[in-house]
């Protein structure tokens, strides 16, 4: 990847469909990890500092302080605004819902609800400026699936969807993202103590070869296992692929019409200036 090149693609892109789309303002939550902070210093690049604001939504006894020291400091270097809304009362009503037993779901169901509870701020934040919400997911989580589905992957626009996590690195350095923003472990912080690499089983640095071959170069599982890869692990990662595509896509649609709204059968430009 040529990051320079790829960076100036960036900013055009966003500048771009801003434009089109007679928006001026973005919204970002910030939460002082790699993603976001290159997402936001884009962000910053493309639409001029004053344009964007960032929300830090930390989940006080599981986001980590360092964590929100982290997402202060990049707020100050890209000099961009920014508010801050904890969102322990959002979440609080569901931790104290009534279920049969505590088991483990419980837990997961949780972590979800404080995903969308960020994105339902941000949308707010967006609505009362006329804005458009950033989304900071990477290409190796939208293809394994590490996302909230109507949380964290929930966005107007992705600016960084089409990176992997290990040049979304490279972006960052470009961008002159603090370098231990950079070197930390990669962690959602919903649920304390757990990393993103631990759940997915490897670094991301093994998870993106794995990834770009199956995805970009269209070998199978057993190619990919033949150079040396661990089959567990490459079981795991091409099943996650299959097992999240509804991630990627907009809720099903059960057709009964001549024509619908499923898949290609409709589908005009959204930026086409079309007045009605």
């Amino acid at each position: 990847m040529n990051t320079k090149e790829v960076c100036n693609a960036l900013v055009l892109g966003l500048r771009n469909y801003f434009s089109k789309n007679n928006f001026r303002k973005a919204v970002i939550g910030l939460s002082g990890g790699l993603d976001s902070s290159v997402a936001a210093s884009v962000a910053a690049k493309a639409l001029g500092k004053e344009n964007v604001t960032a929300v830090l939504m930390p989940d006080i006894g599981t986001t980590s302080k360092k964590s929100m020291e982290h997402a202060k400091m990049l707020v100050k270097s890209l000099g961009i605004n920014h508010e801050a809304v904890p969102i322990n009362d959002f979440v609080r009503f569901f931790k104290d819902v009534k279920i049969p037993k505590q088991n483990k779901s419980q837990i997961y169901a949780v972590s979800n609800i404080k995903a969308r509870a960020r994105m339902v701020i941000l949308y707010y934040f967006a609505n009362l400026s006329n804005a458009l919400v950033i989304g900071t997911s990477d290409k190796s989580e939208i293809a394994l699936g590490y996302t909230t589905k109507f949380g964290d992957n929930a966005a107007d626009i992705l600016v960084i969807g089409d990176l992997w996590k290990t040049e979304v690195i490279e972006m960052g350095r470009l961008l002159k993202v603090p370098e231990e923003i950079l070197k930390k472990k990669p962690s959602a912080e919903l649920v304390k103590g757990v990393t993103a690499e631990k759940e997915l089983g490897a670094s991301y640095d093994v998870l993106d070869k794995i990834l770009k071959m199956h995805i970009e170069d269209d070998l199978p599982s057993e190619e990919i296992i033949k150079k040396g890869f661990n089959k567990n692990l490459v079981k795991d990662v091409v099943g996650r692929i299959r097992l999240n595509e509804h991630k990627r896509r907009s809720a099903m649609l059960i057709r009964v019409s001549e024509r619908s709204f499923h898949g290609m059968e409709w589908r005009m430009p959204i930026t086409n200036g079309f007045k009605g």
